[in-house]
């Protein structure tokens, strides 16, 4: 039988933070244009472009909102992540998990399958609570870095796919790997 592991959709699975950023600079009433490196916290609305400019208080849920209802589409999965996904699926069920909006569920199960994205099953939960999930996972892949610590507080080793925003400090229990490759050769040696 196969051991489940948790795995994140936006920025793990899907390219998600460039086009997020085009919705930023669309919607936002300043035309924050944030660049990859910009993106030092998880959270948008705490990130600074070049010319200082940040959202407003209260800005992100209407921007969130545009994202998911014109944006996802745009998406483009890493490459080769379906050959990444499927040699876990080799020896692990795998559970792919996303926060989005509940007007994207949708759009997100056809683009799972019009990019060919291998998995058992499909979890829709709360910002920040994937650690919830009553799964027994032998192991989570997800991008932030807290998410990722409260899967180590219930016992699940949790692997980061490196971003600017999400740095561990030295002597983490959670492992960042930075590229799909690294993160599967990770995570089978881990599990093995």
């Amino acid at each position: 039988m196969r051991r489940p592991i948790c795995i994140d959709i936006d920025n793990v699975i899907a390219c998600t933070d460039i086009v997020l950023r085009e919705a930023i600079r669309r919607y936002s009433k300043q035309g924050v244009n944030l660049r990859y490196q910009d993106v030092v916290h998880f959270d948008y609305d705490r990130c600074i472009d070049q010319k200082g400019r940040s959202l407003e208080p209260g800005e992100w849920p209407y921007i969130h909102s545009q994202f998911t209802l014109n944006y996802l589409d745009r998406i483009q999965p890493f490459e080769r992540v379906q050959m990444h996904v499927q040699k876990l699926a080799q020896t692990l069920e795998i559970h792919l998990s996303t926060s989005r909006l509940p007007e994207g569920h949708d759009e997100t199960r056809m683009w799972l399958s019009a990019h060919g994205i291998p998995y058992d099953q499909l979890h829709f939960v709360g910002h920040r609570k994937k650690h919830e999930l009553a799964e027994g996972f032998a192991a989570a892949i997800d991008d932030d870095r807290e998410q990722a610590v409260l899967f180590d507080e219930r016992g699940v080793h949790a692997f980061l796919l490196a971003h600017p925003w999400n740095l561990v400090p030295s002597g983490s229990p959670v492992t960042r790997v930075d590229g799909w490759p690294n993160l599967v050769e990770a995570v089978l040696g881990r599990l093995s």
